[in-house]
């Protein structure tokens, strides 16, 4: 960084933002790559920032970053290098299938309140990752760092479609869940937002039925979920749900003594898409991380068949100084 006003490192520069395109969204407020560079020609970096005034990552009861938001962050630099230098069509859809982080150093999260979080993501695509390999599994590495440190890695992998075979795979296949669908479900009214660690009811995204049941709330008029229209769940809403449902479930088992909680680590698997039109149940139950977390395993149903599953990792966080310098 070469001055408070003027944060460049390197020959990337943080003045202004990639067009929303190639980021895959419509809102200028919800791009978070500002610019990218090719490291060797098989890694690539991309220099990224989150606002501090946003309505879903500045949404928290504690003077850290939300983790999530670099997740965010990491998956918008993978669409623009895969755009920019691989040769992946604009139009191509992209599915996950699974996802992994770990949170290196929840320090590097820590809010300065005063400047937004920067970073760069490096990115390392698979072998096969270019705008050619349609239909296959692709994996990829990634790391996130602030101001130096290490603070998050990242793998994961996910398919490429053409945007034709896509369009017509996805209309098959809503025809054929359609002869088979419920009655429309009724609306679910969202767990108020101090149970799962927001203080906007909008950011919540899980409510009960009578039953009770743990379902997900689809709120398509959400301006970050829903940033512009889809044809199924998008997968950072399901990331969130797994995050609530966690600290929802480690809240009432006596693991958590606040829902604000961090979220270490998500190790997370997408066995089919999460359609629009048909209830979402969650059911939880604590895990062994094999860390020192608190760990749930989060398993997401539609239409009787298990749709995701993550193991969450969990940690309060850390006293701050000033307080723990009072308790003493």
């Amino acid at each position: 960084m070469t001055s408070p006003l003027w944060p460049v490192r390197g020959t990337l520069g943080f003045e202004q933002l990639v067009p929303a395109a190639l980021a895959h969204r419509r809102g200028l407020a919800e791009v978070y790559v500002a610019d990218t560079a090719v490291v060797g020609g098989s890694e690539f970096l991309a220099a990224v920032q989150i606002p501090r005034a946003h309505s879903l990552w500045f949404d928290r009861l504690v003077a850290y970053h939300d983790p999530l938001c670099a997740v965010e962050a990491v998956r918008q630099a993978l669409l623009v290098v895969g755009q920019r230098h691989l040769g992946v069509p604009a139009d191509a859809p992209a599915s996950l299938q699974r996802m992994a982080f770990m949170v290196e150093d929840l320090s590097a999260f820590r809010d300065s309140e005063r400047y937004p979080l920067e970073g760069l993501v490096r990115v390392r695509p698979g072998a096969l990752a270019t705008g050619r390999d349609y239909y296959q599994d692709v994996p990829f590495d990634a790391i996130f760092t602030v101001d130096g440190a290490l603070a998050m890695t990242l793998s994961g992998s996910g398919i490429t479609f053409p945007r034709v075979d896509y369009d017509e795979f996805r209309a098959l296949q809503r025809r054929n869940r359609a002869q088979a669908a419920d009655p429309a479900p009724d609306p679910v009214r969202p767990l108020p937002p101090e149970l799962v660690g927001r203080r906007d009811p909008r950011n919540v995204v899980l409510g009960r039925t009578p039953a009770p049941e743990l379902v997900v709330v689809v709120d398509r008029s959400h301006p970050s979920f829903f940033d512009h229209q889809y044809d199924h769940v998008p997968g950072p809403l399901l990331l969130e749900v797994f995050r609530q449902a966690a600290v929802l479930a480690a809240s009432e088992a006596g693991l958590l003594d606040s829902p604000a909680a961090a979220v270490l680590g998500v190790e997370a698997h997408f066995t089919d898409f999460a359609e629009l039109d048909a209830p979402i149940t969650c059911t939880t139950a604590t895990a062994d991380t094999g860390l020192d977390g608190i760990g749930v395993e989060v398993t997401l149903h539609q239409r009787g068949a298990r749709i995701a599953v993550a193991l969450v990792e969990l940690a309060p966080y850390p006293v701050p100084p000033e307080q723990e310098h009072n308790r003493s």
